[in-house]
């Protein structure tokens, strides 16, 4: 099983990467988006922090406010990725143990282990869809857009 695991792991990494390579923009492009896009649903760092396809630096002030803002959009960046990834393997966990319970062939304990691997992936999914609620209500309380 482990080792099934690792081959899933080399095959995906190899097509994420072959598809990264596929889709890659010019460089030129970049600029012109200042992190606007995604890739996968997932942004960049510096997503939301640009100005005429520049990145605009943090603006400390007197307080040092605008720079705990700047801060926070990048934490805030970051984690909507982190949680972005973390639907992904939810989801497929769901699909694995869907697989597992319809293949279980009548034996009770691979359809115990399929029914929990969907209850655990099911949770999952839902933890990370409050990641992102949660992510929404700090970026709103804290006025960072």
């Amino acid at each position: 099983m482990k080792k099934f695991f690792a081959n899933l792991l080399i095959i995906i990494t190899m097509l994420a990467g072959l598809t990264s390579l596929s889709l890659a923009k010019p460089q030129a492009a970049y600029a012109d988006d200042c992190g606007e896009g995604s890739f996968f649903g997932l942004r960049a760092w510096y997503h939301g922090m640009c100005e005429g396809g520049q990145l605009k630096p943090a603006d400390v002030g007197e307080d040092g406010s605008g720079l705990a803002t700047w801060i926070w959009k990048i934490v805030l960046n970051i984690l909507f990725d982190i949680s972005v990834l973390i639907g992904y393997v939810a989801v497929a966990m769901v699909a694995w143990g869907g697989y597992l319970y319809m293949f279980s062939r009548g034996q009770p304990d691979r359809a115990e282990k399929g029914k929990k691997t969907l209850i655990a992936a099911i949770v999952g999914l839902l933890i990370a869809v409050l990641a992102g609620v949660i992510m929404n209500t700090i970026s709103s309380v804290l006025s960072i857009s």
